[in-house]
């Protein structure tokens, strides 16, 4: 009996050296990647070009543009068109991007919001649910193959981060903006 007590007393400090020895490469679960929204913004834009390279356009500028919506000293800047547009509340950002189609006949539409408090992702994601609803209006009676993406809009938040994606194919920048994390 004492030596199964013998045993077991060093099996239980072998097993108890081995977890307070844990490797420093391996993460800690709860260590929450930081991540910053110029990493999100880039990670989205380089699977958007991947995209139409593939289609055979070499710059996004070229089917699509930019606005960064804490852009707002210019009078009538594209971002006070964007910010109306979603009935926005600027005060609320960190940070906002679009990444829209360049012509009227292609409903394709990427928004990037982190707001500056969580607290606030609620209310942001109201303006995002605004714009969804101005493109079901425009785009259900003008071009048929364009409602389409807008009824496969995605809508996703983490953290104070906010996406919306009405594209050919949403899941591609969805899995962008979560592989992000």
């Amino acid at each position: 009996m004492k030596k199964l007590a013998g045993i077991l007393v060093v099996f239980m400090a072998v097993v108890m050296a081995a977890c307070g020895n844990q490797s420093s490469d391996e993460p800690n679960q709860d260590e929450v990647s930081e991540v910053t929204f110029t990493e999100i913004i880039s990670n989205i834009k380089d699977q958007v070009s991947a995209e139409l390279k593939a289609e055979g356009v070499d710059d996004l500028s070229q089917t699509l543009q930019e606005a960064d919506l804490k852009d707002t000293e210019d009078e009538n800047s594209v971002a006070d068109i964007w910010i109306e547009k979603m009935k926005l509340n600027p005060n609320l950002l960190a940070h906002g991007t679009v990444i829209a189609a360049l012509m009227s006949v292609n409903a394709d539409e990427i928004i990037l919001l982190e707001a500056k408090d969580e607290d606030q992702v609620d209310e942001l994601k109201t303006s995002l649910e605004n714009e969804l609803a101005g493109q079901v209006q425009t785009w259900k009676q003008y071009l048929p193959e364009q409602y389409e993406k807008v009824k496969n809009n995605k809508i996703v938040t983490k953290g104070k981060y906010l996406l919306y994606v009405t594209y050919t194919n949403p899941e591609t920048i969805e899995k962008a903006f979560n592989d992000s994390f």
